[in-house]
């Protein structure tokens, strides 16, 4: 079977990835029934945005599921190539351009492998790949909360691929109220 791109993410109620000015999440709830390591295991690839990975490097190394994988398996998408490359390649694949090409020779190249790819953030990146019809799942720990301004879960959408008002339609595979008020959800996107 092909490796999946899911897409996992912690949103608000109101579909916020990202509080805005700051681009950080304290809304998150800390959940200890999440087992994140077996999580982790389901994947070989992680893929984001600079902004994500950021947060990845803020955390203690002990914390941190990016530490000590192998570089290919790291990928971050920057505008910002020469210099993030300069400061994070020896430890992570920066890519600058080609987005939607790098994503499916990831896939394509995964096919025999059967762990899945992990799509991390941020919005505007998923929503490139939503249009390019890559993302295959979508699993949201949606957070009981609200917020005003913010980060969108699949960015402003426009470009190549954008369905306007019509969107994606996502069969829901999964649901799971937590005691923590978190609850996790499992979506296929559906294409036509």
């Amino acid at each position: 079977m092909p490796p999946l791109l899911r897409y996992n993410l912690a949103p608000t109620l109101n579909g916020l990835i990202a509080s805005l000015p700051s681009h950080t999440t304290p809304w998150i709830i800390p959940d200890p029934t999440i087992d994140f390591a077996a999580l982790y295991a389901q994947f070989d690839t992680f893929i984001m945005g600079r902004r994500t990975y950021e947060t990845f490097l803020a955390m203690p190394p002990g914390e941190n599921p990016l530490r000590g994988r192998a570089r290919e398996s790291v990928v971050v998408f920057t505008r910002d190539v020469d210099r993030r490359r300069e400061e994070w390649g020896r430890e992570v694949t920066v890519v600058g351009e080609g987005v939607v090409g790098v994503v499916r020779g990831l896939k394509e190249s995964q096919r025999r492998e059967g762990k899945d790819i992990w799509l991390m953030g941020g919005g505007e990146l998923a929503g490139v790949l939503m249009r390019a019809g890559l993302v295959d799942v979508v699993e949201a720990a949606v957070m009981p909360v609200v917020v005003g301004r913010g980060v969108k879960m699949f960015g402003e959408g426009g470009g190549e691929g954008d369905r306007g008002e019509e969107g994606w339609r996502l069969v829901l595979e999964k649901a799971e109220a937590l005691e923590s008020g978190i609850l996790m959800t499992r979506y296929r996107v559906v294409y036509d």
